[in-house]
């Protein structure tokens, strides 16, 4: 009796001890909610990213650019899809990207692919031009860069740029430098064609190097002085 009697005291602390830590642990399981939930994907490298439309709202970086929004529609396949590839690279000012291509059938028939993605330049970074090689048999790529979104399929603004690219060849175009373009082709196959990969360039704006900086604001302020002192002679002169 004695010990159902010290028991129930002892029960009755050990209830209230564990509503306390539940109470307790209530807030700090939302912040980890929140920490998990609140954390955006951070884009990864485009070099053998895969394939494009698994990668995610955040995209792909290369270069100092961010690839993000791909879309990918075709008419004609049973299948179709588009990859990233290890041989994408950055050489001096050029953001190359290889897009290799499964689909099937293959060879295919009067077929067409839609592909369409995002370019954001990054820390002040801009575009001034696009190139594009396509090396496909019978396949034509209509290309459109444009400054604002799409539309329905139509550039939202004035086209920066229109490529009409033939097979096996390549075509390129300049334009204001631009901190983030959309770009949407329309790869289209004839008879009995097929297309296993294709190169696009985004062109970088040259950045002048800080010493390239530092001299031309000495030139500039060297023009200052100098404009100074013909001014004070001139006035001398006057007087």
């Amino acid at each position: 009796m004695l010990s159902r009697l010290l028991d129930h005291p002892r029960k009755e602390v050990n209830e209230a001890m564990g509503r306390i830590v539940a109470v307790a642990l209530v807030p700090i399981i939302a912040l980890m909610g929140v920490a998990v939930v609140g954390t955006p994907a951070e884009a990864i490298s485009c070099v053998g990213a895969g394939d494009v439309t698994a990668l995610g709202p955040a995209g792909c970086t290369q270069g100092g650019l961010t690839f993000s929004d791909f879309s990918v529609a075709a008419a004609g396949f049973t299948g179709v899809t588009i990859f990233l590839s290890s041989l994408s690279a950055t050489v001096g000012q050029d953001v190359n990207l290889n897009f290799q291509v499964a689909h099937d059938p293959s060879p295919v028939s009067l077929a067409d692919i839609l592909f369409s993605y995002t370019v954001t330049g990054g820390g002040g970074a801009t575009l001034n031009g696009i190139d594009l090689f396509n090396p496909g048999q019978n396949v034509t790529i209509r290309e459109v860069a444009c400054g604002d979104p799409f539309v329905n399929g139509v550039c939202g603004g004035t086209p920066l740029a229109n490529l009409l690219v033939g097979p096996n060849s390549n075509l390129a175009a300049s334009f204001d430098p631009d901190a983030q373009i959309f770009i949407r082709k329309d790869i289209q196959f004839g008879i009995d064609s097929f297309i296993s990969e294709f190169t696009q360039s985004h062109d970088l704006t040259p950045v002048p190097e800080p010493a390239t900086l530092v001299l031309l604001g000495s030139t500039l302020a060297g023009l200052g002085v100098f404009s100074r002192r013909k001014l004070r002679h001139k006035q001398a002169q006057d007087v």
